[in-house]
């Protein structure tokens, strides 16, 4: 069998992405060697988006009749990540297209279902294959849509706030207590979409410290991994092998205006930019290492925006504020209004996202990297 080479790329080099100019992600060039590479040109700027973001936010603005989409949510009474009809009633069970519970999941012993209670994050992954899912119950887990095969599982204590599948099929989640990042070595034969369900927890290989950890996004143009703590955003290389994955921190920086108490941290499609949440709503341009403050927002109890997802195109948010202690029955546009999204009676959304696939982080088959 092929030894894999080690996982050490510079923030400034490239991988082919065979599946990118499928996906639409954008154009493709050639690198020197002649493989293909993600063009610098395909995605808007992060400019671009602050000034779409500030025209929406807070203000009046055209909400369309119909838009097509699904919503993916962390609802924390079942709990259960569930994905809705955006245009739809709710409360109607056929607005239901989708959902995942550990208290269902064959693949999760019982000992471990615990660790799902409070669905803190779902977010698509491999495209819309699959939903990344983490919890404050300690654990995170990667669930097929199809099938609703959990691939994999993992604890990693404390109150985890977020996570990311790397290219090569590991897992990357981050806690808000216990100040960890952790770094899950997933066998090669269990990694990516089409991999069989999960016969057990998978074991933490690595793990660093981020105080008040809340989220964590993997980055396909530069090949690095961005941890949002909160008070801090810290910007990593991913490097070692599969088997023995490691981070090598290269950027940390202390958080600024809106950004501060940094609470989301997730791509905008069509930009090459990161909305983040803490005080309110700010963009991250990760080119040029900066936050950009958009809009301050507060929910019940001091809580800021619990999350911020952008349509397929980048213009109209959606967003979740607080109406009770840190949960709300409805995601709102984000308008002055607050207009709701969709409401489920007596449900506790903690996060929202639309439903579509997170082409900022695309990692093609799971199985890419080092070959």
């Amino acid at each position: 069998m092929k030894k894999r080479a080690a996982l050490v790329l510079s923030r400034r080099a490239f991988c082919v992405l065979s599946v990118a100019g499928a996906l639409g992600v954008g154009t493709l060039a050639l690198a020197e060697d002649g493989s293909a590479i993600l063009s610098e040109k395909s995605l808007k700027s992060a400019a671009e988006l602050v000034d779409v973001l500030k025209a929406r936010f807070g203000k009046p603005f055209e909400i369309p009749a119909r838009t097509g989409l699904d919503v993916l949510g962390a609802e924390q009474k079942k709990p259960r990540a569930v994905i809705f009809k955006a245009d739809s009633d709710w409360n109607d069970p056929a607005s239901l297209r989708w959902y995942w519970s550990a208290a269902e999941a064959p693949e999760v012993a019982a000992a471990h279902r615990g660790w799902f209670n409070n669905v803190s994050e779902c977010k698509p992954a491999y495209g819309d294959r699959c939903v990344l899912i983490a919890a404050s119950g300690g654990g995170v887990a990667l669930v097929r849509v199809a099938d609703k095969a959990t691939l994999f599982y993992g604890h990693i204590g404390g109150n985890p706030h977020s996570a990311a599948v790397l290219p090569d099929g590991n897992v990357v989640a981050i806690s808000s207590t216990g100040a960890r990042i952790k770094l899950f070595a997933v066998p090669d034969a269990a990694s990516g979409p089409n991999a069989p369900s999960a016969t057990g927890p998978t074991p933490v290989a690595a793990e660093y410290e981020l105080k008040g950890g809340h989220g964590v996004v993997w980055d396909a143009k530069r090949r690095v991994l961005w941890a949002l703590g909160g008070a801090e955003i810290v910007e990593f290389e991913y490097v070692g092998t599969k088997e023995k994955p490691a981070l090598k921190e290269i950027w940390r920086a202390k958080l600024p205006g809106l950004a501060r108490g940094g609470h989301d941290l997730y791509a905008a499609p069509g930009f090459d930019a990161l909305v983040s949440t803490g005080a309110g709503v700010a963009v991250f341009d990760p080119e040029k290492r900066e936050f950009f403050d958009v809009y301050e927002a507060r929910g019940a109890d001091g809580h800021g925006v619990k999350s911020v997802s952008l349509t397929p195109n980048g213009t109209l948010p959606m967003t979740l504020l607080p109406v009770e202690e840190w949960w709300t029955p409805s995601p709102t546009w984000g308008n002055e209004a607050g207009t709701p999204v969709g409401t489920l009676d007596g449900a506790r959304f903690y996060k929202a996202r639309w439903f579509v696939a997170d082409k900022f982080s695309e990692i093609g088959d799971g199985k890419d990297w080092g070959k």
